[in-house]
């Protein structure tokens, strides 16, 4: 029999030794944030409420833990763009309904959407087929007052918090997807090993891309991209089967049905094979009995995890074990569980690695934004976005739900801005060749050429997509106050060095970023990069986003699994391959995943990453 790991190693709570959890403590963080002000200030409002997290978690109100951890993230930009909102109103002559909305769901205090049941409130009105998954760095009360040092590794570990959304995000329906947020914790990487923190070894790799030279710089970004590579494989080993918690709802509602079917049916044998030795053996009745009862009494959360488990394509048998063993005290019954559904993955693996899957939305703790989660490989073909906190997700999906999200991006209105610097000689030939698609001969745009202000403006506005291909943003050709005043149309795609980066501005003061300003001005989804990148990278990454996004030249993806094993074993399910299988959809984030592979090294495709909301290119016939 395979022999379960150390349960204290794996264990998903935070020790509560030596630790006084008292109500009056409670209370008072409680009071605290009862008492903030309209605007509070960012590092407060952050760690006051990642600790209120971290005591209820203890104490077993999970809850309102998730409701504070989810208002830990985005504090001092929500401030910004309420602040930015109000002064839009203040100017606009037209109807402003949908800013004195947007203001609504993201100012603080009081109001609809406070507590656990304003956060209900919010999941509740988003799509059911969104996923959110919000990753919390674990509250460090010795960062509450030193400025921030991001090299030290201060052996914090991290919340998941797993958030279904629409008529689903309470309830747990009949193919077991769904109900209350799932939240556990992962304590910091242990490995025996005298290392870095993740994000600090990623900073460490990227520092090194400094040099001039063209031979050395292509030396030192080679090795970048082997250190890059090195840390996501350690990611990988942190998180394990954890990864299961990253996947988004599966498209096919027959295979998740043919998924929890095979789950409910390996755990009702189990009961069975327990109840027949009972009564062979009379003097384990009482122990059998009781293990009976507490595998027909598995909690809701467990079984979301063991049916996520199985649908999982790329968990291997070990990381299933070390994953189970913590949610079980019953080890037998764990080290069965784990050998039951490693043979449903196995069984079922071409049909889960070739299945759709709708996005999952990503809201990362800004110490952890460097990361790159889309690129840890059993989440590659996983569609993402990321975005600062559940109050944005919610309020720029309600301000262009009968928009952007309804009717779709239309790629045939595009603004393109093409090597301004003139310095990038690769890049016009890139634009040459993917000018015959039908699409971008309908674009209007410059090249060779510095833009005016006002044609960025106009661009921005007056388009459904924005193409900036240069050196970093673009915003040195506008200022990012003008970009945060522009009532933008566009989702933006900034094809340049840390395009999309976060920027540690010292202090205590949260992060910066351009993306915050497009988002401000009201982008419903900006791409670009989280680093310094190669041209040839960035370039063949652009073309092919072009292609597979905005025309019907498709890249080649993989068509649906052998489905025979599914469909012997539920023969009145017939599943259509074709729906099974991988599609060529207008799913930007599943393009970007596929305009990934493009480039040749690690550390580029790593740097592309979505933000914003899930968009969906214009559907023409």
């Amino acid at each position: 029999m395979t022999t379960p790991p150390s349960k204290s190693r794996m264990e998903c709570k935070i020790s509560v030794e030596d630790v006084d959890i008292t109500d009056d403590e409670v209370e008072c963080l409680r009071t605290i944030l009862e008492n903030s002000d309209s605007e509070p200030p960012g590092p407060m409002y952050q760690d006051t409420n990642k600790h209120l997290a971290e005591l209820l978690m203890n104490s077993g109100n999970e809850e309102e833990a998730n409701y504070h951890l989810s208002e830990s993230l985005g504090t001092t930009l929500r401030n910004q763009a309420c602040s930015r909102t109000e002064i839009q109103i203040k100017k606009s002559k037209g109807d402003t309904s949908m800013l004195q909305d947007l203001i609504k769901h993201l100012e603080f205090g009081g109001g609809c959407h406070h507590g656990v049941t304003g956060l209900n409130k919010r999941l509740s009105d988003l799509p059911s087929e969104w996923t959110v998954l919000q990753l919390t760095l674990q509250w460090d009360p010795l960062s509450r007052f030193p400025p921030r040092n991001r090299d030290v590794n201060r052996g914090l570990g991290t919340f998941f918090t797993r958030f279904s959304c629409g008529d689903i995000s309470h309830e747990m329906n009949d193919l077991g997807e769904g109900g209350k947020p799932i939240t556990i914790f992962l304590p910091t990487l242990d490995d025996n090993k005298d290392r870095l923190s993740l994000m600090a070894a990623m900073r460490s790799h990227l520092s090194k891309m400094t040099s001039s030279r063209k031979v050395q710089r292509s030396k030192i970004h080679e090795e970048c991209s082997l250190g890059v590579e090195a840390t996501v494989n350690d990611m990988q080993m942190w998180i394990g089967g954890w990864h299961c918690l990253f996947f988004g709802r599966l498209a096919n509602e027959k295979l998740q049905t043919v998924i929890k079917n095979n789950v409910d049916s390996i755990i009702s044998s189990y009961e069975i094979d327990l109840s027949s030795e009972v009564k062979q053996d009379t003097t384990s009745k009482s122990q059998r009995l009781k293990q009976t009862k507490q595998i027909i009494n598995l909690s809701e959360k467990t079984l979301r995890i063991l049916y996520l488990l199985a649908s999982s394509p790329a968990v291997t048998p070990k990381e299933l074990l070390v994953v189970i063993s913590t949610l079980l005290d019953d080890q037998r019954f764990a080290v069965y569980l784990s050998k039951k559904i490693c043979e449903i993955t196995s069984t079922h693996s071409a049909a889960l690695h070739a299945a759709k899957r709708h996005p999952v939305v990503l809201l990362i703790d800004e110490e952890m934004d460097i990361l790159p989660f889309e690129v840890m490989s059993p989440l590659q073909e996983q569609p993402f976005t990321r975005m600062p906190s559940i109050h944005f997700l919610h309020a720029y999906y309600l301000l262009h739900k009968n928009t952007v999200i309804r009717n779709g991006v239309d790629t045939d209105k595009c603004f393109y801005i093409i090597n301004p610097s003139k310095d990038l000689p690769q890049l016009e030939k890139v634009f040459t060749s993917i000018s015959s698609i039908s699409c971008v001969q309908k674009w209007k745009g410059v090249v060779n050429k510095i833009p005016t202000p006002e044609e960025v403006l106009k661009g921005l506005q007056a388009n459904d997509m924005f193409l900036y291909c240069g050196h970093g943003g673009g915003n040195q050709f506008i200022p990012r106050d003008s970009i945060e005043r522009t009532d933008i149309k566009s989702v933006v795609f900034l094809f340049g060095c840390s395009s999309s980066s976060l920027e540690c501005l010292g202090g205590r003061v949260e992060m910066s970023s351009l993306f915050y300003s497009y988002l401000i001005g009201g982008s419903p989804c900006v791409v670009g990069m989280l680093w310094q990148v190669l041209d040839s990278d960035v370039n063949a990454m652009t073309q092919e986003l072009v292609k597979i996004w905005c025309s019907s030249e498709k890249s080649s993806v993989k068509e649906a699994g052998d489905l025979q094993a599914l469909e012997t074993e539920f023969g009145n399910m017939k599943i259509n391959a074709s729906k099974a299988g991988r599609q060529n959809t207008g799913n930007l984030s599943e393009a970007v995943s596929l305009a990934r592979r493009k480039a040749v090294r690690f550390l580029n495709q790593a740097a592309l990453v979505v933000r914003g909301l899930p968009v969906f290119s214009l559907s023409k016939s």
